[in-house]
């Protein structure tokens, strides 16, 4: 059914584009950078796919590109490899200013839809190893074995930040006796199931495919951040959230955690009008995102254009959206 699934996914976003929008003539072919397979970002990408062929002229074509995450994404476009991608809040920060997971400043992107969702950096571990904080794993230099998303992504970025605000790093874990792997969604979930890994430290959101299917199939704990970490992660841009209770099978109380909202981010030089109608066709179209993903429900498309929400400068098509819909004046 699992496999049955994803073939859908596959062959909706791979279709060419029906129906012509009044505002396009000209066919266009749009990659969109959104995060590996069993992965929210993907369904995500699925779903803003199924929504643009039906307002972009015909012959047009979406491609979902299945690898990433945010700081890649912003790479991909940074590198002309992609004109959309998914991204947060707190990572396009970092790429338009040139600070923690970017050596220079990306003056290449601009901020399409913001608070599409809320996200939260998550240590998930299994409760079969016992582990109940981090702060025990770096007292008692614990030799924990964590996954987490590949190079390039902001599990992955966010892990090293996570560790660092414990006191730990990569080499400390190694001299535990522990490990690092940075790997596939589906590997990492894999190696939580089979008892190869003790903790994932994700970006997760309300019905992330992966870890609802992890919860399922073994007994899990997300272990809570105490207000010192996370005072030391709001330094980086990170934003104190609750994971509301009953999120995922078998959390029952909230869990104090960070996170930030999913944007969208643009290209620069991307022409305005296609800009336009694809923010036209997300903003306007809540209750169908809402369908495809739970973690749509937390989308106000009325603070989408907001600095707070999305982090960096709009793009001019954006931008006359938004003013356009009397959201911004």
């Amino acid at each position: 059914m699992k496999k049955m699934c994803w073939i859908v996914v596959l062959l909706l976003v791979s279709l060419s584009v029906p129906a012509a929008a009044q505002e396009l003539k000209s066919p266009v072919h749009l990659r969109l950078a959104s995060q590996d397979l069993g992965s929210a970002w993907y369904v995500y990408g699925a779903t803003f796919g199924k929504l643009w062929r039906n307002v972009l002229p015909r012959g047009s074509t979406i491609d979902i590109l299945p690898y990433g995450g945010a700081p890649a994404n912003v790479l991909l476009i940074e590198k002309g490899d992609a004109e959309v991608g998914l991204c947060n809040n707190t990572v396009a920060r970092w790429a338009v200013q040139g600070k923690v997971a970017f050596a220079k400043p990306v003056p290449e992107i601009r901020g399409m839809v913001g608070a599409l969702d809320k996200y939260y950096l998550a240590a998930v571990a299994t409760k079969r190893s016992g582990i109940t904080s981090l702060e025990n794993v770096a007292k008692k230099m614990m030799p924990v074995r964590i996954v987490t998303q590949p190079v390039g992504s902001s599990g992955e970025v966010s892990l090293r930040l996570l560790l660092e605000a414990y006191g730990i790093t990569y080499d400390d874990i190694k001299s535990w006796g522990g490990s690092v792997t940075p790997t596939s969604t589906g590997v990492a979930s894999a190696q939580m199931i089979d008892g190869k890994a003790d903790i994932w430290v994700q970006v997760i959101v309300a019905g992330h495919p992966a870890i609802s299917e992890l919860a399922m199939a073994t007994d899990v704990v997300f272990l809570p951040y105490s207000k010192a970490i996370i005072d030391k992660l709001e330094n980086y841009g990170y934003q104190e959230a609750d994971l509301p209770a009953k999120t995922f099978k078998g959390q029952d109380q909230a869990v104090p955690m960070v996170g930030y909202p999913s944007i969208l981010i643009v290209q620069r030089d991307l022409n305005p009008e296609l800009v336009y109608v694809l923010t036209k066709a997300i903003v306007e179209n809540q209750q169908q995102l809402v369908k495809a993903h739970a973690g749509f429900k937390n989308f106000i498309p009325e603070d989408a254009w907001k600095m707070i929400k999305i982090g960096i400068p709009l793009h001019s098509g954006v931008e006359k959206y938004y003013r356009d819909k009397g959201m911004m004046k």
